[in-house]
């Protein structure tokens, strides 16, 4: 099997054959960066971004050579690769998304498991063996150390995504924050992974519709409302007919979405009210109903598309695990972390909250219920647009989650990055690596972005932190 990767041949020149290898020297460039002929879009960009940043380093152009002969010399001493871009790599295929970066003599070798694997790990490179910082997107977020010699690094690391599953929802997040995104590695797995409110793409609540068919609507309080009567065999249905054309547009997801629309108004019509009984709910909550209603449909839709799953958020009144219906193997949920719900002063896992020892309940109920399970959680506050700093929380939350078996993360955040973006830099990194150094990548953030103002802005986001724990506020 081929594995996309980039390969970065570094080689000293002959007139510095006896100092140590380097990438540049003296502002010169020493290093050729060769990929495959066939090289994918996010290895192209991989190349782009050493190149480019090499550049703002040391001011050193670094050729890239595209190249599939394994015996053409592209600068004195350089190694050569296979078509397969891989080829005299000794290591193990990495995971999806993850990367090998490996030191062998003149050579450094970047492989991916995919192509967003080799991309990761020119980011991962520029990260932490050249110095390369990504706080924010934009220039203000970035920082670049300056040097004129660049030595060849010796490294021997092999990295992979610790959730099969990770996305960072920015509001109106724009351009400058999808680079930002990729180069600190802020999403893992299919963009098809995660998933929101879907009832109104699946039967649209139109005049029409509500006028030609009632019956596919909640009925609440004695109106139609936008939600569906998810126990009408109509609405099984149609679910059914919009998953197969989702899956025809985009073979390659592994999900689609049938989650209800935000908000209330559910059904309280007979058919709806005959599941509740029957899987004995009487504390109205409509987990059961609606794991009911997935199943039915993956049952019908598993006769054309028995890998695919189905999503539905675990949210409102419909967030604890079911009480006795059991999700169907390739059912899938993401238990919302609200703030207007559960607690964002407090961890999860702290035993003096009450209100999170509720959540952290429900997380082990569903990791009990279902195969698979995530959190959606709330980075960035939409309705404080003040300071609202969590990393005391997150800090503890996602390797908590992790060794709780969740298998996927999701934060939603918003643009106000000088309030709330070092919940996002913080939760994208231990996304990756939860055991991360939080104090050490801390003490980095805070030189490294605000520089001569580093201990004044650290002491004011450390009594922001306190004060909101204080105050329990938000």
């Amino acid at each position: 099997m081929k594995v996309p990767a980039i390969l970065l041949v570094f080689a000293a020149t002959a007139g510095a054959a006896c100092a140590p290898p380097a990438l540049v020297r003296d502002g010169r460039s020493e290093t050729t960066i060769l990929i495959s002929p066939a090289a994918t879009a996010d290895e192209k960009l991989a190349a782009k971004e050493l190149q480019d940043y090499v550049r703002k380093i040391s001011g050193a152009d670094v050729p890239v050579m595209i190249t599939s002969r394994a015996d053409t010399p592209t600068v004195v001493r350089l190694g050569v690769f296979g078509s397969d871009a891989v080829k005299g790599w000794q290591g193990s295929t990495p995971a999806a998304d993850g990367f090998a970066i490996d030191t062998r003599g003149n050579t450094v070798w970047i492989v991916g498991g995919d192509p967003r694997g080799a991309l990761y790990g020119v980011y991962d490179f520029l990260d932490r063996e050249l110095g390369v910082r990504w706080f924010m997107p934009g220039d203000l977020g970035e920082d670049v150390p300056s040097k004129d010699t660049i030595l060849l690094p010796d490294v021997h690391r092999v990295k992979a995504p610790a959730f099969s599953a990770v996305a960072g929802f920015i509001w109106a997040g724009g351009p400058g924050a999808a680079v930002w995104e990729k180069r600190i590695r802020a999403r893992v797995g299919s963009p098809f992974a995660f998933f929101g409110h879907n009832w109104a793409s699946i039967i649209p609540p139109s005049a029409q519709n509500k006028r030609d068919h009632p019956e596919w609507f909640a009925l609440n309080n004695g109106v139609r409302t936008s939600q569906l009567c998810s126990a009408h065999p109509d609405v099984v249905r149609i679910t059914v007919e919009k998953a197969r054309e989702f899956f025809k547009k985009n073979p390659t997801a592994p999900l689609f979405s049938i989650s209800p629309n935000d908000g209330l108004g559910f059904c309280e019509d007979d058919r709806c009210q005959a599941v509740d009984r029957l899987y004995g709910v009487t504390d109205g909550s409509l987990t059961d109903r609606f794991v009911h209603y997935a199943n039915q449909v993956l049952e019908e839709l598993g006769q054309t598309h028995p890998d695919k799953q189905v999503g539905i958020l675990a949210y409102i009144n419909h967030t604890r695990p079911p009480i006795a219906a059991k999700p169907h193997p390739n059912y899938v949920t993401l238990i919302c972390h609200t703030p207007w719900e559960f607690c964002h002063v407090h961890s999860i896992g702290d035993p003096s909250c009450e209100i999170n020892r509720r959540f952290l309940g429900y997380v082990e109920g569903w990791t009990k219920a279902a195969r698979h399970v995530g959190v959606y959680d709330y980075y960035g506050h939409f309705w404080v647009f003040a300071p609202w700093p969590i990393v005391h929380d997150i800090r503890r939350d996602i390797p908590l989650l992790h060794r709780m078996g969740i298998d996927r993360f999701e934060s939603e955040t918003s643009q106000h990055w000088a309030n709330q973006g070092l919940n996002y830099y913080v939760g994208a990194k231990l996304s990756w690596d939860p055991e991360l150094d939080v104090d050490a990548l801390l003490a980095d953030y805070h030189q490294r972005f605000y520089g001569r103002a580093a201990v004044p802005m650290r002491r004011y986001w450390e009594r922001w932190e306190q004060a909101m724990i204080e105050t329990a506020a938000f």
